[in-house]
């Protein structure tokens, strides 16, 4: 029989949202105790994946002044098929961590200007990671997440975005209560409806991930 993969999430958020949405205890020692130099043990999600919860120590000044290429050092000898990095938004520091340590990266947002503006800066720094050949992802996607077709900004952002952008692969999440439900219910999407339009989407962008990692 195949062995099943083995998945880790490295929560960088100091909110702890992905350590929360998985089920797992948000406030048990995690990324923050890996980054100061500790071992602390991935909680159990599910069967072969495992997180390392985020919490408010990432923000201490100790882990804000690492070296960009310190997580990435951690991560490397870890014994697991796939590392996933959840970074936090408008944080540069943590984000940086996650950035350098990234193989590939979906830069997500949704069709607020201001989301907008972050997504572009991040793109940006991916690009000169990338010109001036220093660690950090060779190729990343642009998400569009929790698009309503019936709000104007929605309709409209998607089309440009992708024409700006063009370079770049896109993807689209479309608004959708199924996998509100799901979040809220902590049951993975696949298991609540994987038939819904947001489970094709999300294997869609699953799929992209797997196949630019092997190439």
């Amino acid at each position: 029989a195949k062995q099943k993969q083995q998945v880790l999430v490295i929560d960088l958020d100091p909110q702890s949202n992905a350590a929360y949405a998985l089920g797992v205890n948000p406030a048990a020692p995690g990324t923050a105790e890996l980054l100061m130099g500790e071992n602390p043990s991935p909680l159990e999600a599910a069967p072969g994946l495992y997180v390392l919860p985020g919490g408010p120590n990432l923000t201490n000044h100790t882990i804000q002044s690492l070296h960009p290429e310190d997580l990435a050092d951690l991560i490397e000898p870890m014994p697991y098929d796939a590392v996933i990095l959840d970074c936090p938004p408008g944080n540069e520091s943590l984000e940086r961590l996650g950035l350098v340590a990234a193989q590939v990266t979906l830069v997500v947002t949704n069709a607020h200007p201001f989301a907008i503006m972050g997504a572009n800066r991040v793109m940006g720094v991916l690009e000169t990671y990338r010109s001036k050949e220093r660690r950090g992802p060779k190729q990343w996607a642009l998400v569009l997440s929790q698009i309503d077709e019936r709000r104007a900004l929605d309709k409209e952002i998607p089309a440009q975005l992708a024409q700006r952008h063009s370079d770049i692969k896109n993807f689209t999440v479309h608004q959708d209560t199924n996998l509100a439900q799901a979040g809220a219910q902590q049951v993975p999407l696949m298991d609540y409806a994987p038939r819904s339009r947001s489970a094709e989407e999300l294997s869609a962008i699953a799929q992209w991930i797997m196949k630019t990692a092997q190439d």
